[in-house]
């Protein structure tokens, strides 16, 4: 089941040259390649006709955990690893523990009070759409308070679906870039971040592990995020 629309889709596993062409993307260590070849390969195993290119980076995340966990096995490998200096367990190979984990069972976790919807002032406000994965690599870094002013503005304007004023709904694809512009450049301060609080609560493969460090004892609690995290 896909996480932003909810519709069921049919997979087929993995073949040879679908892990072949994982493998060279993963050595490539090229983000661009490995987002290329994370799209071509649900494009190829996914039975139904998507629209792979305007899912959200969270779908193709979990569509390709689910993929993987049918073709090459559910279970993952992680080390959990003790940062307690004063017992010696950082690097310590006694001080690691190995996890297993069903990557088939990670949710996707949207947020307590993450909308699509925002209001910003009286009956007007903004609907947005989830970015895709190329927004996304154009997205990272851009929610730090240095980020380029221009960069923050042309991802917000790829991510606005339209803009409402009470009932009525201007689609941001009917507008010129110079009205979206003006619109977007006339928001106070407050405003503004209530758009980019959309960003940084978009959301995401979720799962907090627990684990006892078998050489001090000391108890973990770890939340991880993104596909990545799950394959690091």
């Amino acid at each position: 089941t896909i996480p932003s629309t909810s519709q069921d889709v049919k997979f087929r596993p993995f073949v040879v040259k679908d892990e072949k062409a994982l493998m060279l993307a993963m050595q490539s260590e090229n983000e661009s390649t490995m987002v290329n070849t994370l799209r071509d390969l649900i494009k190829s195993c996914v039975e139904e006709d998507i629209a792979v290119d305007r899912l959200a980076t969270f779908d193709l995340e979990y569509i390709f955990a689910q993929m993987r966990g049918k073709s090459v096995g559910e279970k993952v490998e992680l080390i959990g690893k003790c940062d307690n200096e004063e017992a010696g367990c950082v690097d310590n190979p006694k001080a690691q523990v190995k996890l297993q984990i069903d990557i088939t069972q990670i949710p996707v976790t949207f947020p307590e009070g993450h909308n699509k919807r925002i209001d910003l002032w009286g009956d007007v406000g903004v609907v947005m759409k989830y970015p895709t994965i190329e927004t996304m690599m154009k997205y990272q870094g851009m929610v730090a308070e240095d980020a380029d002013p221009d960069k923050v503005f042309e991802i917000v304007m790829d991510s606005m679906e339209t803009i409402y004023e009470g009932d009525e709904l201007h689609y941001i694809k009917d507008q010129t870039l110079e009205e979206v512009n003006e619109f977007i450049n006339n928001l106070t301060s407050e405003q503004f971040l209530k758009v980019r609080e959309f960003f940084e609560t978009i959301p995401k493969m979720t799962k907090t592990i627990e684990y006892t460090c078998p050489n001090c004892g000391r108890e973990h609690k770890k939340t991880l995020e993104g596909l990545q995290s799950f394959f690091g």
